[in-house]
């Protein structure tokens, strides 16, 4: 691993690099040297700072990530900097897929909900029943308005008899607070104080063990336990959105550089290689799991009605106990299920041996839905999407997409056959093997 730093060449007033050297009077910083110390100030918040008072966020994590960045192309993930890309999207693939891929997942969203209420305030939020939830394990949970309308999804900790974590792909924490009002329950949102790491891929329990981690290759799918890498607590999750045998590291923000760099050190000669947000894209696509914000939009966030979903809408089978006595959007969701879906999200396949772009589905020449998430797979050697269709066309047997394919610097148009998958392009047995397999 390289663990040395590249900090970007001095810029000039007009953004071009700089011609002469010099000293910067403010930071001290050598502007003719271009291997000068990076000044991590600008990676750090104040003591005190208000978390809107920065217009560029990155995670406790960027920096070590950054060092191993050959190509500088990057995104934003819920307002943080986040690579796209760190080394090349074909070697990131093959080492999920065959070996183990190590990433920054500090910018989802994580929210702590204690107090001797808890349980009960969050049975009221989510559909599906919490009661056989034990300590150290998760569920995924969906939470509804109330007309039945989903407002987003998430995964469940349970961390104590009292004390739950929520990580979401969006923010909620206004809803969350109102909701828990007459609850004698805490709810903050410590994303800020808990960084986290994913380790995903046929090797991921090997590389945990060899850095460490006693008893990985018994921990089961959705399970969680305490361990210690290099001296340092660290909450570990067999969850992940791979759709492969995969972990999540949950742990202080101090301690993730130096976490990093120690799995990166013991695991990196197993084939542990850094990735970045486009893999975790495509590696969900495979698996067909959808996003919040991508793939459907919260009910308070969708402006047209018609643009919110059920979780009739999400899933043929969502998840919901009608055996509880109350929680949000019980009784719409009690009539809902009687009644036949207005649309629903499938995985579909597209015939073609390139990779395309495309959005609108159509039948018979009349467009019945969109893609929402599209992407090549290497699994299958094919365009695959995640796309939400008009219900009354779910029984056909192929439907068309209308295609953009690159040609030099024109662009060309075709139609091209799709079908909806019966199962997802990626779903190994051994992502719910136990013990885990060492082997790939």
């Amino acid at each position: 691993m390289n663990t040395g730093t590249h900090p970007p060449r001095p810029l000039n007033e007009t953004g071009g690099e700089a011609k002469t050297g010099g000293t910067d009077t403010a930071t001290g910083v050598d502007l003719g040297n271009e291997r000068a110390a990076v000044d991590r100030s600008l990676f750090e918040p104040e003591e005190g700072e208000a978390p809107f008072a920065r217009t560029v966020l990155t995670t406790p994590l960027h920096l070590s990530v950054a060092a191993e960045s050959r190509t500088n192309l990057w995104t934003q993930w819920n307002g943080h900097t986040t690579p796209d890309v760190l080394t090349d999207p074909g070697d990131e693939y093959r080492a999920l897929r065959g070996a183990a891929a190590l990433a920054d997942i500090s910018p989802l969203v994580k929210y702590r909900i204690a107090g001797r209420d808890a349980l009960a305030c969050l049975e009221r939020l989510v559909t599906r029943g919490l009661a056989t939830l034990e300590i150290n394990r998760a569920l995924h949970v969906v939470f509804c308005e109330g007309n039945g309308f989903v407002l987003g999804d998430g995964l469940l900790f349970r961390l104590a008899e009292d004390e739950f974590r929520l990580v979401t792909e969006e923010t909620h924490l206004a809803w969350l607070l109102d909701s828990a009002e007459g609850f004698r329950v805490r709810i903050e949102d410590v994303s800020a104080t808990l960084a986290a790491l994913s380790v995903q891929g046929p090797l991921a329990a090997f590389c945990l063990a060899s850095a460490g981690v006693a008893g990985i290759a018994e921990l089961a799918p959705a399970a969680a336990c305490w361990s210690e890498l290099a001296g340092m607590p660290v909450y570990v999750s067999r969850t992940g959105a791979s759709g492969d045998l995969g972990y999540e590291l949950w742990m202080d923000p101090e301690d993730a550089p130096h976490i990093w760099r120690h799995l990166m050190e013991k695991s990196g000669q197993y084939g542990l290689c850094p990735a970045g947000f486009a893999l975790r894209e495509l590696a969900r696509l495979e698996a067909g799991l959808p996003r919040a914000g991508r793939d459907y939009l919260s009910a308070f966030a969708a402006i047209n009605r018609a643009d919110a979903l059920t979780p009739f809408d999400l899933r043929a089978n969502p998840v919901i106990d009608f055996g509880k006595p109350v929680f949000n959007g019980r009784e719409a969701l009690r009539r809902l299920a009687d009644a036949p879906p207005r649309r629903r999200l499938v995985s579909l396949v597209v015939d073609g041996l390139e990779p395309v772009r495309f959005a609108a589905v159509s039948l018979d020449g009349r467009a019945i839905g969109t893609a929402t998430t599209t992407g090549f797979s290497p699994a299958l050697g094919a365009n695959i999407a995640l796309a939400t269709l008009d219900a009354a066309a779910l029984s056909a047997l192929s439907f068309a997409v209308k295609a953009e394919i690159r040609d030099g610097i024109a662009v060309r148009d075709l139609l091209l056959t799709a079908r909806i998958m019966g199962e997802p392009a990626w779903n190994p047995p051994r992502r719910r093997a136990v013990p885990a397999l060492f082997t790939a």
